[in-house]
């Protein structure tokens, strides 16, 4: 695969080529000049040629999927500490732990055009623990390690029936197990989720970007 810093400088070098030519259109005559066209043609062929893919998750010959290197790099969607999903109560003594969601990037890019996942989107969930009384910390609870992983893929091939599943690993694996389906987890999601399967209802920017979608147009 190609690395992300060269991929982003190609994708800019191709965008930079179509706006000349899209400038050099404007002159007069342009649009009778077949080289032109021809030029702009093939320059929208590079184009979209650069332009990145949501469909990235590989996997190993068992079928685990393969944990991406740059989950440090994906993009942060939302948090909460001690949720769950069957009623009882909460002790502020032992909250439980910290969840944190994270996007990969470029499924999150298309998601903020669009308003919709692509297909091949994954989503990384991260079970920490909570812990107070650290360094400086007198009140409330801070992030601990990490105790296991959990991400959410969205394919549709792969999986016909729901269109998405889950894989689960722990810190240091290289691979992530599939969850036989059915599974708890797909029918959650499927039944709770606010928008194609995803808990957006629990992070403000997906909230905020289907809020946008569905507002009347302005006059």
């Amino acid at each position: 695969p190609v690395a992300p810093d060269r991929q982003c400088a190609a994708q800019t070098l191709m965008r930079r080529r179509l706006d000349a030519v899209l400038l050099l259109d404007k002159a007069p005559g342009a649009s009778s000049n077949a080289a032109l066209q021809e030029a702009k043609r093939l320059f929208r062929a590079e184009a979209a040629a650069a332009a990145p893919t949501t469909k990235i998750a590989t996997f190993a010959e068992d079928g685990a999927l393969v944990i991406p290197d740059n989950l440090d790099k994906w993009v942060f969607l939302g948090s909460s500490l001690g949720m769950g999903y069957s009623q009882q109560n909460f002790d502020p003594g032992a909250p439980g732990m910290f969840q944190i969601v994270t996007m990969e990037p470029n499924a999150y890019r298309e998601f903020m055009a669009t308003g919709e996942f692509p297909d091949g989107a994954m989503f990384l969930l991260g079970f920490y623990g909570a812990e107070n009384k650290i360094s400086i910390n007198r009140s409330g609870f801070v992030m601990g390690d990490a105790h296991a992983y959990e991400i959410h893929l969205k394919d549709k091939a792969r999986f016909p029936k729901t269109g998405f599943n889950f894989y689960t690993f722990n810190p240091g694996d290289r691979t992530a197990a599939e969850v036989s389906l059915p599974n708890d987890c797909v029918t959650c999601h499927t039944r709770d989720g606010a928008h194609d399967g995803v808990f957006t209802q629990f992070y403000p920017v997906s909230r905020e970007r289907l809020a946008s979608k569905k507002a009347p147009a302005e006059p």
